[in-house]
This record gives C-alpha cells, sequence and structure tokens, in this order.
C-alpha cells in the first residue's frame, strides 16, 4: 500500500474535495502466520485463486475428460503415448479397478487384473529326467497366458514349489504343466508335501518340517508362510507372515521364533494339509494348445495337439493404491504391496498380465530412463519375502529379467535408514527414493554398482507415496511437517506462508493419501490432502506459485484424489472422490467447490484518534480472458473495525463489472479488510490496484 497525490484537475471536473488518495498494491502470497493487522496490503483468506506476474487472478476452469465414473477412488493417473503414431492413453488406478482411457476414441476399458485361490489336495507328478511339472486342480480352467502362485511350500522329488510359475501347457479344466529350474531325478506320482509345525506348550519356539528347503539362518533374511495354520486348538498359536529363521537343524527341519508361546504341546501341517494356489488370471485370444506328450500319467489326453482351454475367470483385484508407469507402448502398473502388471494396445488381452519374473510384493514402480530400468521400490528379499527397505531394479531393457549376474544390470540396494520406504519417482538425472524419514538419490554409474545410493536430506521423508514431483527439472515434496526442494547443495526447505493452514488442518490418518499436482503451464506445484474435517479423502489444497526465488502461496478447498500433470493428453488432468476424470485449465468453468475468492488482512486508514472516512473506491480488473468477452462479475465487500478484534461493521457487497467506475461508500473505521468473490462459476478475471479516497471524520 502506498499513498498518492490527489490529482488536482480530476478533482476540479467532476467537483470532489480534495481528499487523499490510496493506492492498495496487494502482496504476492496468502499468509496465514500472521495476524489480519500484521498483514496489511496482504492476503489471508482465498480459494481458487492464482498468482501471475504478482497479481490475483481466477483458478483456470475445468471439463470432464472422461464421459463416464469410473466406479470407485482414482489413486492415480497415468497418460502416455508409444512409440508411432498410437492412441494417447491415461491408466486409471482406483480402488476396486484397473482401467485405461483412449483419448482418441473416447472409450474407457477395464483391464482390472484377476485372480483365483484355489486349495487342492497336493497331486503334483514328475518324471525322471524332465523339468515339466503336472498339476492337478480340479476346476481350475487354467490358460497358457495364466500364472499361479504357491502360497504353501510343496515339496516333491528334490524341489520345492514356492513362489510364482508361469502356466506352461494346458490339458483339461484340471490338469497343466509348469516348468521347474532343472530336469527332475526322480519320478513322483500324485504328490507333495507340505510344511509340518510342531510347538511346544510354553514355548514360542516352531519346529517346521520341510524337504528340500535350502533356508537358511542368515540375520535379516526371512521366509514366508502365507497361508494361516493354527496349531493346536482353535485359540493355539497360529502361524502366518514372514519368520526368519532361527537354527536349522538338518536337512528337512528348521526352527521359527513365534511372536507368542504356544499353549498346548501340538503339530499341524501347514493350511490343513491341502496346497493353496493363487491363479493370476490373464483374459486373452483363445490359442493353439498343444499337447502335454510323454508325462505318461495318465491324467487326461497330453498326447496330441488340441485347442487350449478357454480358461475361467477370476475376481478383480482391489488396491488402496497404485503406481503406473510406461515403457513404451506398453503401461506397467503396480498395485500397492502386490506384483507388476503389463497391458498394451496390441497384446490382444482384454485385461493386465502379471510379470511372473518380477518380484510379487512391491510398494511401487518407477523406470529409470534413460536406461530403461525397472525399479521397484519396498520390494522383496531373495526369499521373496517383501522388505521394507529394498529397492530392486530389473536388466536394462528387458522388465522380465530381474536375475543378478555379471551378464544383466539387474540389482538391489537396502536402504539402511528409516523403517519404511514410501515413494519413489523419476528426476531428470537420477531416482529419487524417500522412506519414513530420509530422502536417497538413486544415480546410474554403471558397472557392478549399477545405481549408487545417496542420501540427500534427513528428516524430510514424504508424507504419501504420491507426495513428491518435479517442476522444471526440480522434484519438490511435502512431508508430515514441511515443504521440500532439492537444489545443488542438498535438501532445502521451502519458506511457507500458510503452514498452519495445512499442517494444523490435516487428518494423519489419512496423510497417506495426499496427492502432489505439478501444473508446468502455471509454474504452480500444489498438494491434494484431506483435512481434519473431511470424510477421509481430500478435499483441501495448498498451491505454491515460483517466480524466481519468490514462493506465491495460496489454499483452498477442492477434492482431488490424483493427477497428472501436462502431457500428451494436454493440460494437466486430475480426478475427483466420485471417480470423474477432468482436465483442468481448459476454459473457466469450475464446478464441485466454492466460488473465487480471497480475504485482505487489516489496513489501517489513519492513525491516532480521529476515524477515517471512506467515501470512494475506484476498482481495477481485467474482466475477461482476452479471447473472450469482457463480462465478468464479481462482488467486493468491506469490513471495518476499530481494534483488530474488535466489533465488525460490514459493508456491501458492491457488485463490480466493467461499466463499475467508481463505488460510493461510508465507511467509517479505522481498520479496512476487503473480500472479493466472483459472482458465477464461469469467470475470470485479474485484480490490479484499487484506489480509494479518504479523509477525517473525528472522534467517535
Amino acid at each position: 500500500m502506498d499513498g498518492a497525490e490527489p490529482d488536482a484537475a480530476r478533482n476540479a471536473a467532476t467537483g470532489l474535495t480534495k481528499m487523499p488518495w490510496m493506492a492498495i498494491q496487494l502482496k504476492p502470497g496468502v499468509d496465514t502466520q500472521m495476524t489480519l493487522a500484521a498483514n496489511a496490503a496482504g492476503v489471508s483468506q482465498s480459494q481458487l485463486i492464482r498468482y501471475k506476474e504478482q497479481l490475483i487472478q481466477t483458478y483456470g476452469g475445468w471439463v470432464n475428460l472422461v464421459p463416464s465414473l469410473i466406479g470407485s477412488t482414482i489413486r492415480d493417473l497415468h497418460p502416455w503415448q508409444g512409440i508411432g503414431l498410437s492412441d494417447p492413453y491415461v491408466g486409471i488406478g482406483a480402488t476396486q479397478s484397473l482401467s485405461v482411457y483412449n483419448s482418441d476414441g473416447g472409450i474407457v476399458s477395464d483391464i482390472t487384473p484377476q485372480t483365483y485361490t484355489s486349495n487342492p489336495t497336493p497331486r503334483f507328478s514328475i518324471s525322471s529326467g524332465s523339468n515339466l511339472l503336472t498339476v492337478v486342480d480340479g476346476g481350475s480352467s487354467q490358460t497358457v497366458f495364466n500364472t499361479v502362485y504357491f502360497n504353501t511350500p510343496v515339496a516333491i522329488g528334490g524341489f520345492l514349489l514356492n513362489g510364482a510359475y508361469a502356466i506352461n501347457s494346458v490339458g483339461g479344466s484340471s490338469i497343466y504343466t509348469i516348468v521347474l529350474p532343472s530336469n527332475s531325478t526322480s519320478t513322483v506320482t500324485s504328490s507333495g508335501i507340505l510344511p509340518i509345525f510342531s510347538a511346544s506348550s510354553g514355548s514360542g519356539v516352531v519346529t517346521v518340517t520341510l524337504p528340500n528347503n535350502g533356508f537358511q539362518a542368515i540375520t535379516g533374511l526371512f521366509q514366508q508362510f502365507i497361508a494361516p495354520t493354527t496349531i493346536g486348538s482353535s485359540l493355539g498359536l497360529v502361524i502366518q507372515g514372514p519368520y526368519q529363521i532361527a537354527s536349522v537343524i538338518d536337512s528337512t527341519r528348521f526352527t521359527i521364533n513365534a511372536p507368542t508361546q504356544s499353549s498346548t504341546t501340538a503339530t499341524a501341517t501347514m493350511n490343513g494339509g491341502l496346497a493353496q494356489l493363487v491363479y493370476y488370471i490373464t483374459i486373452g485370444p483363445t490359442a493353439a494348445g498343444v499337447g502335454f506328450g510323454g508325462l505318461g500319467f495318465g491324467l487326461g489326453s497330453f498326447g496330441g495337439a488340441g485347442s487350449a482351454s478357454a480358461g475361467g475367470t477370476g475376481t478383480p483385484i482391489t488396491a488402496i493404491d497404485w503406481t503406473q508407469d510406461n515403457w513404451g507402448l506398453t503401461l506397467l502398473a503396480c498395485p500397492e504391496d502386490g506384483p507388476i502388471y503389463t497391458w498394451s494396445p496390441d497384446s490382444g488381452f482384454q485385461n493386465a498380465q502379471v510379470i511372473n519374473e518380477a518380484p510379487f510384493f512391491n510398494g511401487g514402480i518407477f523406470v529409470s530412463m534413460p536406461q530403461q530400468i525397472l525399479v521397484a521400490w519396498r520390494s522383496t528379499q531373495s526369499s521373496g519375502v517383501q522388505d521394507p527397505l529394498i529397492v530392486r531394479w530389473s536388466d536394462a531393457e528387458d522388465y522380465t529379467n530381474w536375475t543378478v549376474s555379471n551378464q544383466t544390470t539387474a540389482g538391489s540396494f537396502r536402504i539402511p535408514t528409516g523403517s519404511n520406504i514410501v515413494g519413489g519417482t523419476l528426476c531428470p538425472q537420477f531416482g529419487l527414493i524417500s522412506t519414513d524419514i530420509d530422502v536417497w538419490s538413486m544415480t546410474y554409474v554403471g558397472g557392478t554398482v549399477i545405481f549408487n545410493f545417496t542420501r540427500v536430506g534427513s528428516g524430510c521423508g514424504w508424507i504419501s507415496s504420491h507426495a513428491c514431483d518435479v517442476l522444471s527439472g526440480n522434484p519438490f515434496w511435502m512431508s508430515t511437517s514441511n515443504f521440500f526442494t532439492l537444489g545443488a547443495n542438498g535438501v532445502v526447505p521451502l519458506p511457507c506462508s500458510v503452514w498452519d493452514q495445512v499442517f494444523q488442518n490435516l487428518s494423519t490418518s489419512n496423510r497417506y493419501k495426499v496427492r502432489v499436482a505439478v501444473n508446468s503451464a502455471f509454474n504452480e506445484v500444489a498438494w491434494f490432502y484431506p483435512s481434519s474435517n473431511s470424510t477421509g479423502e481430500n478435499d483441501s489444497y495448498v498451491k505454491v506459485h515460483i517466480e524466481g526465488n519468490e514462493y506465491e502461496w495460496d489454499y483452498g478447498t477442492l477434492t482431488r484424489t490424483a493427477w497428472a500433470d501436462v502431457s500428451i493428453i494436454g493440460m494437466p488432468i486430475g480426478a475427483d472422490a466420485s471417480g470423474q476424470i477432468y482436465q483442468h485449465e481448459t476454459g473457466t468453468s469450475i464446478t464441485g467447490t466454492g466460488l473465487p475468492s480471497f480475504r485482505t488482512g487489516w489496513w489501517a486508514i489513519g492513525e491516532g484518534q480521529d476515524i477515517p472516512f471512506v467515501d470512494m473506491i475506484i476498482p481495477d480488473f481485467i474482466y475477461g480472458l482476452r479471447s473472450a468477452a469482457q463480462d465478468a462479475s464479481l462482488t467486493i465487500t468491506f469490513f471495518g473495525v476499530d481494534y483488530p478484534d474488535g466489533p465488525q461493521t460490514t459493508y456491501g457487497p458492491y457488485t463490480v463489472t466493467p461499466s463499475t467506475q467508481f463505488i460510493n461508500t461510508r465507511i467509517r473505521n479505522k481498520l479496512l479488510s476487503a473480500l472479493v468473490q466472483s459472482n458465477d462459476s464461469t469467470e475470470f478475471w485479474r485484480i490490479g490496484r484499487i484506489r480509494m479516497r479518504f479523509g477525517q471524520s473525528g472522534r467517535r
């Protein structure tokens, strides 16, 4: 705010008395840290505004991108386009589905992965000299596009069946084969041995009998028993989850330590003696099948060629969260703590197919470029057990090869600090990995190391898996207590003038839903977050416009559960809690939230004991886009007090349009604040320099 001398010529022409004029130039950036009186000529409240050249204007409008609702809460959006002239697509990861939107055709395709869990009696067979294992599972209806995951380890011959296997061939609705890593030295028919757990009363030590296990007692290395098993009565000891091998007794027996003591002396076979198999169903084209040939067990028509089974269907998976990336035309998608799936428009498959060679339990993924290496964070140990601090990566240019050798670039690294990897993302020159407390860079160096990991910041871990993104080459993220960026000299906290509006108004139990929203078109970074008054979903946002070394903050309410920056689709896209996807910065229309507005702090009109009097205000606005009519209509309401916490008097609201040259007022207070608000949800305006005429009217 600054003073201005009255215009004598204008006063003479209009007959106005020579009262002083005051010009109000609002300071850029909303400030909720200051009191209203301390924030003179500043903005203290905001809703759907932005800063452009240090001036306030309305936030950009949005339109429906996808014509229909997705059907559940969307957690991740990933636009991509393949090589050549393929259509632009958007991967849509929601809590109840995985979908793909074809922007050219306007079609949404449901590609949700499906699973089917079976608990058959172990009937596994293999011939000496063969590596083909035959599985009999009544009614499983498998195809060669599917994968089977053993939730129960099963010993047969000299092998231990554990983890994921691709279906190799199908011999009917109940029979299929998988390929083992080597040839069998014996013939076994319709058999399979599951782990046997033995516990003694008053002891937490459990002895496990399992042939061919090859397990070792290594500190930090775990084995897992996914299917639950109760030792003893219904209130007995339950064995389920990851366990560290406490000791190895011999080639078939080892011990683990249960978290509680057993109340009885008992023995139990895992899962009641039944194998537990999880099938990952890929719905694809019918392919010509080839008979198994040469198995010789008499279990169906293995001998000749025939048509492959059409296969059954499973249950669509659900997910708390998703991460997605693309490998050229191919979409890669990972549900939180699940396997990695792949889908491409030219695959012929109706839904996403699991990558059975990749780790099966991952927090999320991203593709490291330009080497084209698939990175999985919060991934698995060599035993297949998920480790909250492990980062794994594939061979370069081959997301199906995770074998670590001197012939591949595949590898892993365990972050040595923190308790859990929260997220990871790709930056222009490196990857960025965040634990709950620290942030690490992941730089490609090649050789035998492949990636070099360096801790770049402490006490600044991301608040959620989608809390970090890149603007103008620099990563920006939200932690549990501040905002940060990574500069040339390391992690730097961002000065934030609306800190308390965010961190004192955050639903901490839902903080994992926080989403970063980069808008490259306006050099902005926003974070959508659930407020303490929310229903659990993101209902509020905080946004910063970066102008050189200046950070101009604002905040407001708007529901967005997922976001993607400017892309092949065009301007940024975002999704609301109902499952609707919008394209932002398209027109001026806003829906589903309050109208654009802001309110200033108190500014002093006069000092001393005299009460100032304001009788005229001259507005200064741009009333529309350059390509549209200048016809915006807004209101200005003034609030006056004599003391910052004194009784408040309201003046107005006054309607302001392009034809409004001035506003006649009768304001009589020492301190003044203004509320500027749109009258309609389809307007654009930008405020300039407002002037007011005032004088002294004596004392009260």
